[in-house]
């Protein structure tokens, strides 16, 4: 009973089909027909009843022709299909089942990467630094964190000791992982 109410409460709370909002808030206003509107648009009756009645999904044209013949702004339109159709996938997520693959989890900052936020005024500094001894500012940020966590600390095992930063490309410049776009080029070639 209660994952009744829950799939009824999450179809409530979703995003609406932009189709709907055109029907109600659009035509339903000006009190016009299918036939009017999709006259109005450059469309067929089946097409544009489609798009109204949820069947069919919102194009980047047909977002267009909506905007230029009613005045709704087509990023509007586009963003509620994205919101939409992403409401829709998620609750078919417990049907999907894939695992996380290799480096590609980095970029969902999961286990066991975690995210190293640097004041911007210290970024300016590390990317001086860097260019000035011609290497890159996770290198500098690694051996400055070797320094102080190398230090043995008493009672402290060596097991705790940090792994060696990545290195891509067999010998060839290492990729700045503060290079997020380098870095993902990198990892997609893999």
């Amino acid at each position: 009973m209660l994952a009744l109410h829950r799939e009824r409460l999450v179809q409530v709370l979703s995003p609406p089909h932009p189709g709907e909002f055109i029907r109600v808030e659009v035509l339903e206003r000006r009190g016009l027909t299918v036939v009017e509107a999709a006259a109005a648009v450059g469309v067929s009756r089946p097409a544009l009843s489609a798009f109204l009645n949820g069947r069919s999904d919102l194009s980047g044209t047909m977002a267009l022709r909506i905007e230029k013949a009613f005045g709704v702004k087509m990023e509007k339109l586009m963003r509620m299909q994205a919101d939409h159709d992403s409401a829709r996938i998620r609750r078919q997520e417990d049907e999907i089942r894939v695992k996380r693959y290799g480096t590609r989890a980095v970029r969902e900052g999961s286990a066991p990467y975690d995210a190293l936020h640097i004041d911007s005024a210290v970024m300016r500094r590390l990317r001086e630094e860097a260019a000035r001894r011609r290497t890159t500012m996770s290198e500098l940020v690694a051996a400055g964190l070797r320094r102080v966590l190398d230090e043995p600390v008493s009672g402290e095992s060596k097991s705790d000791a940090l792994e060696p930063l990545p290195s891509w490309r067999g010998g060839q410049p290492l990729v700045d992982i503060s290079d997020r776009d380098a870095l993902y080029r990198v990892m997609d070639e893999e």
